[in-house]
């Protein structure tokens, strides 16, 4: 949808339309959020299961921590906390590129003079603030992508011995099924094949037919898709329902409400040193660093997705901010960040001479709310989102801080040659702001559109087990939507340990 307060621009909001979802393209950043924000998350829904305590042992269940390779990769040592790891852990990779870009180290010179202190033994440990060398979800051996689908879907798939794995590709879940108010099942519509004509793909879909369920249906389409199906089932506010002739199951109004997410803007400036820019202007350089990618052991710019450093801030008193949002960012806890910075080394993915240090910024205490909702009963018609990004004063006043603050720390690292974007024009809060209503880009951390709650709570869509309210029953959802806290940083690391949580409410705990 068109975002009013952004001049009117429809924002693109890509999505992972394929097997490991939203991890098969995201940024890749693996970090766990502050220990206040889940601490917030265990009080807000009445259940200490939640808290930072006992949602550790989840998180590191997930995932089998490398450390890093510094004689292959350089730069610094790259400390790291081995108690928030797990020697038993899960089949996802968490481990650093094998690079360690030459533009790092003015950043990492900058953030010392600037008076930061590193944080990397830190971020996986439930403490943010400072700077970190961050690692990913990368397999350490083939420094590849480790997603959702190359680590948990085809370790089950190894595993399926007895065949009760059935995956479905090119399927497109249409409606759930239900006696009553219990789930019964899911009508989905499969493609039988795809057919090149004129240079494009036209999809040819069979028949629908039906997947019935023994025990529960569960949701796991995101935090767009799962109250499109929702709604399109008959769950959901009663005006959408009756506006679309859905016959309803339950009214829930909170369906495709309350939706959280970092706004993402950025800056780019053109610096004296070697940047990963290189890797579209000069062909000799992405062409040695194609050889180095496929040396055994991999290394070089290829294993790096543009960034060895990230930043978590809290802008001090001397930064210029309104008193109301000086109150604002007092309501949240005080070991949760104002802001993030990704430093990235590679600028923008062109041709243009020269090199490049590009910051990614995501405000982290941001208050703007979004909602998802329906265009149309049928589940192919996208759904209509609106996230509302920089709607709140606060979050204006935070993000044009922090285009400020990009510019000191561009400054800092001594390689600074002139900036490019938004441009040394660009100075007063109105000017910026007008930059900002056409920069603003999705960090793509949005969650809370089926939000977990007190079932006191009007909005509340689950459970602490993820099950529906609203008197319906088999039906679970597990995904970023029924998250009631959008902690600050990445929100991926978060989203598998509460998968690990509910998936052994499934094996131990109540049915829905």
């Amino acid at each position: 949808m068109a975002s009013q307060q952004l001049n009117g621009q429809a924002i693109l909001y890509s999505q992972g339309k394929t097997l490991g979802g939203g991890t098969a393209r995201n940024g890749m950043a693996y970090q766990r959020g502050t220990a206040s924000s889940y601490n917030q998350w265990a009080k807000l829904v009445g259940d200490d299961s939640y808290s930072w305590n006992n949602l550790l042992p989840y998180f590191k269940k997930s995932m089998t921590f490398t450390p890093a390779n510094v004689d292959l990769r350089g730069g610094p040592a790259v400390p790291y906390d081995k108690a928030a790891f797990s020697p038993s852990g899960g089949p996802l990779h968490v481990s650093y590129w094998n690079y360690f870009a030459p533009l790092s180290s003015a950043i990492l010179q900058g953030l010392k003079t600037l008076g930061f202190k590193e944080s990397t033994s830190k971020i996986q440990s439930g403490s943010l603030l400072g700077y970190a060398q961050f690692p990913a979800t990368l397999n350490p051996h083939t420094q590849t992508r480790d997603s959702s689908q190359t680590s948990f879907l085809d370790d089950a798939i190894k595993t399926n011995t007895a065949g009760k794995l059935q995956v479905y590709t090119d399927t497109l879940a249409k409606r759930i099924l239900f006696n009553g108010k219990k789930a019964a099942g899911v009508i989905v519509v499969s493609s039988n094949g795809t057919t090149p004509s004129s240079g494009k793909t036209i999809r040819r879909d069979t028949a629908e037919y039906v997947l019935t369920a023994r025990r529960e249906v569960i949701l796991a389409a995101g935090v767009f898709r799962t109250p499109q199906l929702l709604m399109a089932s008959g769950v959901g506010p009663r005006e959408v329902l009756n506006r679309f002739n859905i016959p309803t199951v339950a009214r829930l109004e909170g369906v495709g409400k309350n939706i959280m997410d970092h706004p993402g803007f950025g800056t780019i400036f053109k610096v004296d040193g070697i940047s990963q820019h290189r890797l579209w202007s000069n062909a000799t350089y992405a062409a040695e660093a194609l050889a180095e990618f496929q040396r055994t052991p991999p290394s070089g710019p290829l294993t790096m997705f543009a960034s060895n450093y990230i930043l978590w801030e809290k802008y001090g008193p001397s930064t210029r901010l309104q008193p109301a949002t000086r109150v604002v960012m007092d309501s949240f806890p005080p070991d949760w960040p104002d802001v993030q910075y990704v430093f990235n080394t590679a600028g923008q993915p062109d041709a243009t001479p020269g090199d490049f240090l590009a910051l990614n910024i995501a405000v982290l205490k941001a208050t703007s709310l979004g909602s998802v909702t329906i265009n149309s009963s049928d589940t192919a018609v996208n759904p209509l989102v609106d996230i509302r990004y920089l709607d709140t004063a606060s979050d204006r006043d935070l993000a044009i801080q922090a285009i400020r603050r990009a510019r000191d720390f561009a400054g800092a690292t001594g390689v600074l040659l002139g900036e490019v974007s938004p441009g040394e024009q660009v100075q007063t809060d109105e000017q910026i702001w007008n930059f900002l209503k056409g920069a603003t880009f999705p960090s793509h951390h949005a969650v809370g559109s089926c939000r977990m709650g007190s079932r006191r709570d009007s909005v509340t869509v689950v459970d602490t087990q993820g099950c529906v309210l609203g008197g319906v029953e088999r039906l679970r959802i597990i995904d970023s939507s029924i998250m009631p806290v959008l902690p600050p940083g990445q929100p991926m690391s978060t989203v598998y340990a509460i998968a690990e949580k509910l998936s052994d409410a499934i094996l131990y705990g109540r049915a829905c």
